[in-house]
């Protein structure tokens, strides 16, 4: 089965090294399905409601509110309601900075992962962070000889911002002890687990991913999301659940067998469990937001 995904509205070039897209329900990717790449990728709200899905992270953000999503991270973005507006820009660090020279070594380790942004700003609490993505986007649309050389000054600014007001995650060899070597490869556990949730994966799969041993797995992988392993799979499974249960006209039972459910009544108690209602009133909820088509290899 394939997805497809949004076209950006502004490619990247060999002078300009960001892609622009914009959503709204004129879009075919209003609703943008779980994937994940390799650049880094800065979402805004511009009007309404967007939940967004990062790995073990889901919030929902208003307007103004704003979005760090790291490399290979798996995520996702659901509009909460039809009128609801947002834009977003991917960049790859690697190819803006060079990380051979040493004034450049937060963003090596953020591109290493041993430095891991915070992944949600909003405007009530991070304005200041907000108002620097807002002032990104407002002109990514500039077209002048001084275009790339602006957003990357404004973009060091951001990441200058961020470490200066603590907003990330070190995980060094004090921080995260013996497991540290895992810790900067956790994305290898969220995209194994994107790649896989619709086979009858165990646990022994998920281990091989970041190298350890089951029992070592399980601590590091509970440090790292605060969920057992197969808990959050299932929590994955429903997570992906619900974006088709309000973009598809499937029916309950054919999306639970596509997320990787065997058993229809066990999808509904782990689905009631962690998006807090049956499917069936989810979807009854929730506006069928029709937009984006799985085609079958």
């Amino acid at each position: 089965m394939k997805t497809n995904y949004p076209i950006p509205v502004r490619e990247r070039t060999l002078n300009f090294p960001f892609e622009y897209y914009h959503y709204d329900k004129t879009n075919e990717f209003f609703v943008v399905p779980f994937h994940y790449h390799e650049d880094q990728q800065l979402f805004r709200v511009i009007k309404g409601s967007v939940t967004i899905s990062a790995n073990s992270h889901l919030i929902t953000l208003n307007k103004g509110d704003c979005s760090v999503i790291d490399a290979y991270a798996v995520h996702a973005c659901q509009p909460c309601s039809e009128d609801t507006e947002y834009e977003s820009i991917t960049f790859n660090l690697r190819d803006i900075y060079d990380l051979s020279m040493p004034h450049y070594s937060i963003i090596k380790m953020v591109v290493t992962h041993q430095l891991v942004v915070q992944t949600f700003f909003t405007q009530d609490s991070d304005k200041v962070i907000t108002d620097v993505i807002e002032d990104i986007f407002r002109h990514v649309h500039d077209d002048d000889l001084c275009t790339s050389i602006r957003l990357i000054g404004k973009l060091t600014n951001l990441f200058t911002l961020i470490v200066e007001r603590n907003d990330y995650i070190l995980y060094d060899n004090e921080v995260a002890g013996r497991f540290y070597k895992h810790f900067t490869k956790a994305n290898n556990v969220f995209r194994y687990i994107f790649d896989n949730y619709t086979k009858d994966i165990t646990l022994e799969d998920m281990s091989k991913s970041v190298e350890l041993s089951e029992k070592y797995f399980c601590k590091f992988f509970k440090e790292l999301t605060s969920y057992r392993p197969m808990e959050y799979l299932n929590k994955f499974r429903t997570e992906v659940a619900a974006i088709e249960l309000t973009t598809t006209l499937d029916s309950i039972n054919e999306v639970a067998k596509r997320c990787g459910f065997k058993d229809p009544c066990y999808f509904t108690k782990l689905f009631k469990r962690f998006v807090g209602v049956s499917p069936r009133e989810y979807r009854e909820n929730h506006p069928n937001l029709l937009t984006y088509t799985y085609n079958n290899d």
